[in-house]
């Protein structure tokens, strides 16, 4: 039984490496792929490009860890500040992990509620005014800790998911339902962006006028995405039965889970941000304004 369950990288058999067959088995170096017809040829720029990012991706616990800790540190009472603190440390874990254009997203959307908090000093005091501030005060702490949770799934692989919950001893209750929800949450936004491709090529495109144009979009978007979405559940289930899934047998993974020196570096940043959330708590992020 193959204990790895749901051990690719990423979704989709792309990420299945540069000498993986469409069926998942390795191919040999100058052999053809079954039912590609075309050489497997080794591609050494890939190989180290997947070293690269193994070498800066920590262990889950860590991530866990950050992720719990991260939620905790802003949604509770504290410091506006330190929310601001932590959309940075998220921007960069996103960056140090190739996610460039996610990172340039959470800052963008996380200026825009800024600039709802300050719109009342220019735009002077009023009921608008304070709706403005309460509203981006709450979305901006929101898409802080959606963006950590970004992170979380850019930088987990399931199988070694699985490996670390089992080590700390969780429940297969638990474990098997994050696992299938880490594995399905990519591929619904590959078929989403399928569905666009298959419109677009049609002539039916909506991009605003779906706003105005509900029933249209429901029909044309929808109506197709939860009709794959239900083809990959069943899928889905298959593959993790056949692969043991919900099995009580503790897993093995093949990447090896060890604490490293990427570790060390986000256990001091959980740190710090801990220290910090006392020392900022009295530190107002305006003159007068928002803690």
């Amino acid at each position: 039984m193959d204990s790895t369950i749901f051990n690719d990288d990423a979704a989709g058999p792309r990420a299945r490496g540069p000498l993986a067959s469409p069926t998942g088995v390795p191919a040999q170096p100058g052999s053809s792929a079954p039912g590609s017809g075309v050489p497997a040829v080794l591609d050494a720029g890939a190989i180290l490009s997947l070293d690269e990012r193994r070498r800066w991706r920590p262990d889950p616990r860590t991530v866990l860890l950050l992720v719990l800790v991260g939620n905790a540190l802003v949604m509770t009472r504290g410091s506006f500040l330190l929310a601001v603190v932590v959309v940075l440390v998220a921007a960069l874990a996103l960056v140090s992990n190739g996610r460039v254009k996610l990172a340039l997203g959470v800052i963008l959307v996380e200026s825009f509620w800024l600039f709802l908090i300050f719109l009342p000093s220019l735009i002077g005091a009023s009921a608008l005014g304070a709706f403005f501030v309460a509203f981006g005060f709450w979305m901006f702490k929101l898409c802080a800790a959606a963006a950590l949770a970004g992170y979380a799934l850019t930088v987990l692989v399931p199988g070694e998911l699985v490996a670390a919950l089992r080590a700390l001893r969780i429940p297969v209750a638990v474990t098997a339902p994050v696992t299938v929800l880490l594995r399905f949450l990519p591929i619904v936004v590959s078929e989403y962006r399928a569905v666009r491709e298959a419109m677009a090529l049609r002539g039916l495109a909506m991009g605003w006028s779906a706003v105005f144009h509900p029933l249209r979009y429901l029909e044309f978007i929808l109506v197709p995405l939860l009709s794959s979405c239900a083809r990959i559940a069943d899928d889905m289930t298959a593959a993790g039965t056949l692969r043991g899934l919900g099995s009580r047998t503790r897993p093995t993974s093949l990447h090896r889970l060890r604490f490293s020196w990427v570790d060390a570096l986000w256990l001091a940043v959980i740190a710090a941000l801990i220290v910090a959330r006392y020392y900022l708590v009295n530190i107002s992020f305006t003159p007068g304004g928002v803690r």
